[in-house]
């Protein structure tokens, strides 16, 4: 649609009037300045030593009572930070507490104490691992139900998702004020070991969220970060090329619904495992460290390729950091007994008994950021070797 001539020359008539006052107004004042400064040096000139003296003392004086009042909008506004970081952790303890069913804020309440967890007090850390851990076991927050056991490490009523929120506030929680605590956090290790099977399984694990599902403890995700970056890039196009505000109300009805900010499973399963055995000062256990290389090695083989090359990756950080792990490349140096894969406990599945064939069946992958990853992994892996046999 062309615009009208005589409303285009209205407008750009109205437009030059505008600019016309501005610059007049600047002008003014630009005078006024110059009067300002005439005036003041005419003074300074004409004006005793007295006299001096005192405007200097009232300019010291204006200094500090400027300064004192920069300092109380500073303690006010400390003031007013606390007291909403107080009641947004009362808020997310509240949601954390309730036994029922507390529809999709759980996550959200996860995602922000990971985000805030460096402000919580060292006070709260015992009750709050304690907590976590129920509501990973299914105990807490998900719902009236019958209560899994007291050994049971994933619980079928409780997301992944969750899963994982759960597991990256405690770590988040131990990278700050809580890694000089003696808070123990195998239960962790165990319940990110025992989430990647499931996980190996998800068909989104690289998808974003969209909506709740119809079970409002779990969020369920269906769009690709790649999917929803098109799908904003064609409702911005459309906002571009039309101006008519029926046309877009179609669109924006379904387009609005996409959320590109919020992470896949697969973002925050490698962050856990970054804090797990990267992140932290404490070493790990060896035999810990060989279970996550073979189950993550696993797993690749049904990830998608995005997630498969993250994984081989990881473990060659692993490698790096972790050098007695060389005996899972080593096809004739294995450990005595079986390799327990089924069992959901890294120090207890005999991992050094056996290798990472996997590598192997990765270097013919389709997607080739997967055959390169898991051709440099294999290829430090014998450099490593040969450096040993010298």
């Amino acid at each position: 649609l062309r615009e009208n001539p005589e409303d285009q020359r209205a407008r750009e008539a109205a437009q030059h009037e505008r600019e016309q006052r501005r610059e007049a107004m600047r002008e003014r004042r630009r005078v006024q300045r110059r009067g300002h400064g005439a005036r003041d040096a005419k003074r300074q000139a004409h004006e005793s030593k007295k006299q001096a003296h005192a405007r200097a003392v009232q300019r010291r004086v204006d200094q500090e009572l400027r300064a004192a009042e920069a300092e109380v909008s500073r303690d006010e506004r400390a003031r007013w930070h606390g007291e909403t970081l107080k009641l947004v952790f009362v808020t997310y303890f509240r949601v954390l507490k309730q036994r029922d069913s507390i529809g999709g804020l759980l996550p959200a309440v996860l995602e922000g104490l990971a985000r805030y967890a460096h402000l919580i007090g060292v006070e709260f850390f015992a009750d709050l691992f304690a907590l976590l851990k129920r509501i990973m076991r299914g105990q807490q927050g998900v719902g009236v139900g019958a209560e899994e056991p007291e050994g049971t490490v994933v619980s079928a009523r409780v997301s992944l998702r969750t899963a994982l929120l759960c597991t990256l506030t405690a770590l988040h929680i131990l990278r700050g004020q809580g890694e000089a605590l003696n808070l123990d956090v195998k239960d962790f290790f165990v319940q990110i070991y025992a989430l990647l099977p499931p996980l190996a399984a998800a068909a989104h694990i690289e998808a974003t969220r969209v909506a709740a599902s119809s079970d409002a403890t779990r969020f369920t995700a269906y769009q690709t970060p790649a999917s929803v970056a098109a799908a904003n890039a064609h409702r911005r196009a459309l906002h571009a090329v039309s101006s008519n505000p029926a046309d877009l109300a179609d669109h924006l009805s379904d387009a609005s619904a996409w959320e590109d900010t919020v992470r896949s499973e697969s973002d925050l399963l490698f962050e856990c495992l970054e804090l797990l055995f990267l992140g932290r000062t404490k070493v790990s256990s060896i035999l810990r460290v060989a279970a996550f290389a073979k189950r993550l090695c696993l797993c690749a083989l049904h990830w998608p390729p995005r997630t498969a090359a993250r994984a081989i990756d990881f473990v060659h950080r692993l490698y790096v950091k972790y050098p007695a792990i060389e005996r899972l490349f080593a096809s004739d140096g294995q450990g005595a007994g079986v390799y327990l894969r089924e069992i959901d406990d890294p120090d207890m599945c005999n991992a050094f008994a056996a290798c990472v064939w996997e590598l192997h069946w990765l270097q013919i992958h389709h997607a080739p950021e997967v055959q390169q990853a898991a051709a440099r992994l294999l290829e430090y892996a014998r450099a490593e070797e040969r450096k040993h046999r010298m």
